[in-house]
């Protein structure tokens, strides 16, 4: 592609206007943590907590995120994630599990989300885990 220097201005306007929206988009996300939550992630022996994201909402902390197979391959993503926010002081404050989920039948990683019905206190850590075991729902039951 060759630009003539007649288009250069058009460009910079361009680059300008897309440069604004994104400025303005940042306003609009939702508030973070502060201080920040720090995040801990702990991967089993063939899957690993990729992406994570914790936000406020309302004296909850609703968290998301994503478990990928350590070497990239297709099929189900056995086992939960272990979802656990530690105070300041190591004391243990909520506790949630969450199944991971694929979009569809080809997809090479699996989606989770959860929400711990608690107000983080300052320096609190969320910890997250994927455990290749049966679900915690039903460890307990008889039979």
């Amino acid at each position: 592609m060759i630009l003539k220097p007649q288009s250069l201005p058009g460009i910079a306007i361009g680059m300008a206007i897309l440069l604004n929206a994104g400025a303005l988009g940042a306003a609009d996300r939702s508030p973070a943590f502060d201080p920040p939550l720090s995040i801990e992630r702990i991967a089993s022996h063939r899957f690993e907590v990729a992406l994570v994201q914790a936000r406020p909402d309302k004296g909850a902390i609703s968290v998301r995120g994503t478990v990928t197979p350590r070497i990239a391959r297709r099929g189900a993503i056995p086992g939960y994630v272990r979802i656990t926010l530690i105070g300041p002081d190591g004391t243990q404050l909520a506790e949630t599990y969450a199944s991971p989920m694929r979009r569809n039948r080809q997809a090479q990683s699996a989606y989770f989300n959860a929400r711990l019905m608690i107000d983080p206190p300052a320096g609190s850590t969320l910890r997250l885990a994927h455990i290749l075991a049966n679900s915690p729902m039903f460890l307990d039951s008889p039979g």
